[in-house]
């Protein structure tokens, strides 16, 4: 794979972190990508299936492909607003950096028919117009209607920027998705702070023209195993515009030596680069999507999950900071003794039963791989209880009834998989777990 293929692989994962209907958890960077995925992974696929400390694993930390862990900056987090340009394709200052408090400037609406396409050149160049002064050497881009052996896809660019104070890797990436699309918003919503370390900084604004500006500070890796820092700003228009930039303090996104201290553009930058008029005629030359069908699936949606387990819990405890998407739901329990993450998985595995049950399975019998070690209830039911430890002990249940409902519940012994231990075992006992991911409450959907 080139490098050029590998970076537009990354920016469509990206992009479309999100949605069921945009591409990213990443592209279209949400169109399908991480949400679509996680209910692949939650309807049994053996790629990912692998136990139920996994299962959870899988679905609470895909997250945001761009936060990463979150890096400090300093500025308190506060809501970042910006100004756009002129509309002469200059930002709005000589050096690209406007004054932080300046009002945005609505974005204008694209037109139904795709215009001119846009070719990589232009991309590169819209870029590097709406950068401050430095060197600037391009990596690699696409135009809207793609190059050779390139089909036509998101337009992108990225450079090697280097202002004088160390080089760093730039990447903008310009996607379009039907007008009104409730996907987009998926996109520009911060992570959740369970799923981040300390010092993550995410700002997500609605600006005046109703268009949403999310600004991260991050980390490429999540595990600082190397400290890398990634920072982005995405802004979701109501126009169905999605566009992206991406930066680090090194000159590339993985596998280089850290040059700066930080990546070279401040939050304001960004959102100002993002919201810049430049990126109208990229716009114009997408295509409109039609819009997306709503989804019509027989998922538990995280608001059912969190009000069944509600009623499950022992005397005492309450659900707290809660959060969730279809099939998956969590929230932290206090009950005095330190704050105990808890996450649910709830499943129609009754197809992967039956192939089960018939020997049929084509990609692999994960219910033999999850449930081959389980101890089997007197009403049919398999049970897995399973210990595990990350920066957080977590004790962990995986159920599946004779009628193919799988719940799998997993209690912390933190705050969040990603916050050291504050207690030594969770709020929920193995019988309670096990009691919640039981019950008969939870119910095949037909």
């Amino acid at each position: 794979m080139s490098t050029d293929e590998k970076f537009e692989d990354d920016l469509i994962y990206a992009i479309s972190r999100t949605g069921d209907a945009f591409q990213a958890e990443g592209t279209a960077l949400l169109s399908g990508g991480l949400r679509r995925g996680r209910r692949r992974w939650r309807r049994g696929s053996a790629a990912a299936v692998a136990g139920g400390v996994t299962a959870l694993a899988l679905v609470a930390t895909g997250g945001v492909y761009l936060a990463g862990a979150g890096g400090p900056r300093g500025d308190g987090g506060q809501p970042v607003t910006v100004a756009a340009a002129d509309g002469s394709g200059a930002p709005a200052s000589g050096t690209g950096a406007p004054d932080a408090g300046a009002p945005g400037t609505p974005v204008q609406s694209a037109a139904a028919a795709p215009a001119a396409a846009v070719t990589g050149e232009q991309m590169a160049g819209l870029l590097k117009a709406l950068l401050p002064p430095g060197t600037v050497t391009v990596a690699g881009s696409r135009g809207s209607a793609g190059t050779g052996n390139q089909p036509p896809g998101a337009p992108y660019a990225s450079v090697v920027f280097d202002d004088g104070h160390g080089q760093a890797a730039i990447q903008v990436g310009v996607q379009r998705q039907a007008p009104g699309d409730a996907s987009l918003l998926d996109q520009v919503k911060c992570p959740d702070p369970k799923f981040q370390p300390a010092g993550v900084v995410c700002t997500s604004t609605l600006l005046a023209d109703g268009s949403t500006l999310m600004v991260l500070q991050g980390y490429e890796y999540p595990d600082r195993r190397v400290d890398t820092k990634a920072w982005s700003a995405t802004l979701a228009g109501q126009d169905g515009r999605l566009v992206q930039v991406q930066e680090w303090n090194a000159a590339k996104e993985k596998d280089a030596p850290i040059t700066r201290p930080a990546p070279p553009l401040t939050p304001a930058q960004l959102g100002a680069l993002v919201t810049d008029k430049s990126w109208d005629a990229v716009v114009q030359a997408l295509p409109t999507p039609k819009p997306q069908s709503p989804a019509t699936g027989k998922e538990y949606s995280a608001e059912e999950i969190l009000a069944i387990t509600a009623g499950l819990l022992p005397a005492g405890l309450t659900e707290s900071e809660t959060g969730g998407q279809p099939g998956y739901a969590n929230f932290v329990l206090n009950d005095g003794k330190g704050k105990s993450m808890v996450e649910l998985n709830v499943q129609d595995w009754s197809r992967a039963l039956k192939e089960h049950q018939q020997g049929t399975a084509k990609d692999g019998d994960v219910v033999e791989q999850v449930f081959a070690k389980a101890r089997t209830l007197p009403d049919g039911t398999k049970v897995v209880f399973e210990k595990g430890a990350d920066k957080a002990a977590v004790w962990t249940v995986d159920s599946l009834r004779p009628d193919g409902m799988r719940v799998v519940v997993g209690a912390y012994t933190a705050g969040g998989p990603k916050q050291p231990s504050v207690r030594t075992a969770p709020a929920l006992t193995e019988a309670q777990l096990e009691a919640i991911a039981t019950s008969p409450l939870w119910v095949l959907k037909k």
